[in-house]
């Protein structure tokens, strides 16, 4: 690992975590809970949903449990900071700080405020409302599936 990726790291969760908390404040301050609005009507509207669960609220009034996944989590991520590098890992980079980010950002709602704040609903399937953090937790692990079968990271544990 390099100084300078690191830094670049660490930055981009923080600004990351930013927009995450920003975006969780501002929709919480600004609409009101069970009433939805309709962004772009049949693709997506905002919906406040106080999630004390994980995602489709499994573990839901676990919260001690889901502290404790995320600090374990936590640590095997810093464990698998050893192929930490934009240059000649780059999909594994992007994965990392996408889901540090994601998993810090809901970390942040649950230990704070006892569950994590929900707003973005899919109209046209059937999935939970969701936040950033999640958005980054996806991603993340889709980039990081990639990597792992098509990419530097996979031909490393090969």
């Amino acid at each position: 690992m390099k100084t300078k990726d690191i830094l670049i790291g660490i930055g981009l969760i923080i600004v990351g975590i930013i927009i995450d908390q920003v975006t969780k404040y501002v929709s919480f301050k600004t609409f009101d809970m069970h009433k939805d609005y309709k962004c772009i009507p049949g693709l997506f509207r905002f919906s406040l949903v106080k999630n004390d669960g994980s995602a489709w609220g499994m573990f839901s009034g676990k919260l001690w449990f889901l502290i404790l996944i995320t600090i374990v989590a936590l640590g095997f991520f810093i464990w698998l900071a050893k192929d930490f590098d934009f240059k000649n890992n780059a999909i594994f980079s992007a994965s990392f700080v996408l889901i540090l980010t994601g998993t810090l950002g809901n970390f942040i709602d649950r230990v704070v405020l006892g569950y994590v704040r929900d707003f973005v609903t899919f109209d046209f399937i059937s999935f939970p409302s969701f936040n950033f953090a999640d958005m980054c937790l996806t991603i993340g692990v889709i980039f990081l599936c990639i990597d792992i079968l098509f990419g530097e990271t996979g031909r490393r544990w090969n």
